[in-house]
């Protein structure tokens, strides 16, 4: 009887280890083939309406899953992660989530985006490597926007309920912005906590695409 038991503890830890890898593999190699698919689909589907019409969606969308523009680190690669109008899960799936109530892409206020820094195709995988000075490119139908950090993403560390990093005027809630911001957010920690990693910029530079 001590050794059926034993034996069938046996096998329970090593479907529950399976199960484990399984699981493992899909979140840190599916969900990134997943991603990189749907962004590919999300870019896609952007640049052809900014062909049919020559403007595309509002820099100021609203409506969740919309492409609003294409955002890169130049000092890093060429490569472009499309800015969803949302931060739902399936938004964060595919890309980099904007939330529609701060300051769409070049307005004055604060733009504030936040971003997967490993699985789900990890577009903020490079966030913590950003210094001050460096840039961040997003690009609509019609504009090249490029923002200069002015905090490093590593040097700001805040909780879920901070939310006043997406103030308009960031620490200052109510006060009138006159500028055009924008505020990165995304996990701090390789495994799961609640620090996040903030980075924040100001726009440099626009000119026509």
């Amino acid at each position: 009887m001590g050794a059926r038991l034993l034996r069938a503890a046996w096998l329970l830890l090593g479907i529950a280890v399976l199960a484990s890898v399984a699981w493992g593999f899909w979140l840190f190699y599916g969900t990134d083939q997943r991603a990189q698919t749907q962004a590919r689909s999300a870019v896609e589907r952007f640049e052809a309406s900014c062909a049919s019409d020559g403007q595309g969606q509002p820099q100021s969308a609203s409506t969740s899953s919309e492409v609003i523009g294409l955002l890169s680190f130049p000092q890093f690669s060429d490569e472009s992660w499309p800015v969803l109008a949302g931060v739902s899960n399936q938004d964060l799936g595919t890309g980099i989530g904007w939330y529609p109530e701060t300051a769409g892409v070049g307005e004055i206020g604060n733009m504030a985006l936040v971003g997967y820094r490993i699985t789900h195709g990890a577009p903020f995988a490079d966030l913590l490597e950003l210094n001050e000075g460096d840039q961040v490119e997003i690009v609509t139908c019609a504009d090249v926007y490029v923002y200069q950090i002015d905090i490093a993403p590593r040097d700001l560390t805040v909780t879920p309920s901070d939310d006043w990093v997406m103030d308009a005027v960031p620490g200052d809630a109510g006060k009138r912005p006159n500028g055009r911001m924008i505020t990165l957010i995304t996990s701090q920690d390789l495994l799961p906590s609640s620090d996040r990693s903030v980075g924040m910029g100001h726009l440099v530079s626009s000119r026509p695409r």
